[in-house]
């Protein structure tokens, strides 16, 4: 029997980096320590499964290039053996979704090999390596964001900027630090913005009026083609207290949602803010802070009927089951509701662009329940087409056949061996005890177990080691769904007839009726001798 020592085994490799700051070579560096192993292990490493994340966080497992690794590691045929990796920490640097990836990994067959580390999923002590591994790799990034928060705060302490951008200041390099200093003509714009709120604008007002006179934004967000002002970005000036001269830090925090890399925001308890009275920092006077706060204070005591944001985005717990699934024809962004929120109002599909900021043409609306309605029943309509119903019939039966076909393919030569062995010593011991029946009386008392055999056993014996030679030429059963269906060979004519038919019903006894695939060959392949149908296949 070949072992694995023989054979050239085929391998794939991951590589990741975690941010722009670090150098890209070190996916190359990865790599280059892939190939050698493989090389020194006389192995083949796959150019076409190599697979690598570019300035992602291990912190989550959602990233585009191990999701294509890991749909690869799903298909029939096996397109690889070994995943090589350079430490545990390319994988994941969460010991849950290491855990978790690596156990599935192996259920499915392949092998992991740690190749800095020496780690190989094949060793006993393997999970308990990864295991340790991957709770360094946890801690690390743990720690390391603790270090960052503690640097931030000394940054903080001292009034000094703590990263970012606020609209209306310049950031100022100051010897090894930042500070913050106000930009002229950003505050009149900011000064507009507060005026146009205190006197009855709505944020969508405001926002559709700065893009209407091209005002220029803050900044492009990332992976944004266009470059305009938001409704959300002037909510957020509003209640921004930078402009009256205070500087808060450590107000929220970001917080991964768990096995993904999205960061959602949470609000810290008062008692952990920063406060720092900046008055040269300051844009808008006491007296408009306070008619803008009076403004907003109305507005949600009228609309927003006492609402709370949820722990989720609106897209993940909308209602509408189109959400996120209709794109604009102009503009290409995905619809929104942007209208008949109203207790008696009908939903309304449309272009945010439009909508919120008035930076796209497309003004259509369209109820969504009359839209849901029209696109369900379009799709009902083309997957209950009989053809379509056929056609994934037709495709499950050869899925079926083939799997048949290489699960027989799937024994090994030694097996079949070993089994036929075996055969031939029963047949010579029960020809023996035949021919010569006083030899059975030499051993008055046979061991216990064994058994003997007549010649009606022998008969069978023989005809189930002949050639399966049925009418359909194949070593696999031909399956039908009716006795009508199209795939349904007639005797002779290169095919073994063969048909279902119903027994019993549901005043059978009380139990639900069955059905038995009849037919000329028995299931595993050779004729009846009898000519007559076999019964091969029972489902209740």
């Amino acid at each position: 029997m070949t072992t694995t020592k023989n054979m050239r085994l085929r391998c794939a490799a991951y590589a990741r980096f975690s941010s722009d700051r670090q150098s890209p070579a070190s996916i190359e560096d990865q790599l280059r320590m892939c190939r050698d192993y493989a090389t020194k292990q006389g192995w083949q490493l796959l150019e076409q499964h190599v697979y690598r994340d570019d300035a992602i966080s291990g912190a989550g497992i959602d990233r585009p290039g191990l999701a294509i690794l890991l749909d690869a590691t799903s298909r029939v045929d096996r397109p690889f053996d070994v995943l090589l990796l350079d430490d545990t920490s390319r994988l994941s640097r969460n010991l849950a979704d290491a855990v978790r990836t690596v156990e599935m990994l192996r259920f499915k067959g392949f092998r992991i090999v740690s190749v800095s580390q020496g780690i190989d999923s094949q060793n006993d002590q393997a999970d308990v390596l990864m295991t340790v591994h991957g709770l360094v790799d946890s801690l690390y990034i743990k720690e390391l964001a603790k270090k960052t928060h503690r640097g931030l705060q000394g940054r903080a302490l001292k009034g000094l900027h703590t990263g970012g951008r606020c609209f209306g200041y310049d950031n100022v390099k100051d010897d090894d630090s930042v500070r913050y200093s106000i930009n002229e003509k950003e505050a009149d714009i900011v000064r507009r913005i507060f005026e146009m709120a205190a006197d009855g604008a709505s944020l969508k007002t405001v926002t559709k009026t700065l893009n209407r006179e091209n005002v220029l934004p803050p900044r492009k967000r990332a992976k944004k083609e266009d470059a305009s002002w938001c409704h959300n970005a002037i909510r957020e000036m509003l209640r921004n207290e930078l402009y009256i001269g205070r500087l808060i830090w450590n107000r929220s925090q970001f917080i991964k949602q768990p096995g993904t890399n999205k960061r959602l925001r949470r609000m810290r308890p008062e008692s952990e803010w920063i406060v720092l009275e900046k008055p040269e920092l300051r844009i808008i006077d006491d007296n408009l802070w306070h008619r803008v706060r009076d403004r907003i204070a109305w507005v949600n005591e009228r609309y927003n009927h006492g609402n709370q944001p949820g722990m989720m985005n609106r897209a993940t717990t909308s209602p509408n089951f189109l959400t996120g699934f209709l794109r604009c024809g102009s503009c290409g962004r995905n619809l929104i509701i942007v209208a008949g929120r109203g207790k008696h109002g009908h939903p309304r599909y449309g272009c945010p662009m439009h909508a919120n900021r008035g930076v796209c043409s497309n003004a259509v609306r369209e109820r969504a329940d009359l839209l849901e309605e029209l696109l369900f029943t379009q799709l009902q309509n083309a997957v209950l087409r009989p053809e379509a119903v056929e056609g994934a019939i037709q495709d499950f039966e050869r899925e079926l056949h083939r799997r048949l076909r290489a699960g027989q393919q799937a024994r090994s030569n030694a097996d079949r061996s070993e089994h036929l062995r075996r055969e031939l010593s029963n047949l010579a011991a029960t020809i023996l005890n035949v021919a010569q029946p006083g030899a059975g009386q030499r051993e008055k008392h046979p061991p216990t177990g064994t058994r003997r055999h007549h010649p009606p056993a022998i008969e069978h014996r023989a005809d189930s080691r002949q050639p399966r030679s049925g009418a359909s030429g194949s070593s696999s059963p031909q399956l039908a769904t009716s006795a009508n269906s199209p795939n349904r060979h007639p005797e002779g004519q290169g095919g073994t007839e063969k048909h279902v038919k119903r027994f019993g019903g549901a005043e059978a006894d009380g139990k639900k009726g069955y059905y038995v695939a009849e037919g000329s060959e028995r299931l595993e392949g050779t004729r009846c001798e009898s000519g007559q149908p076999h019964f091969c296949l029972v489902a209740g």
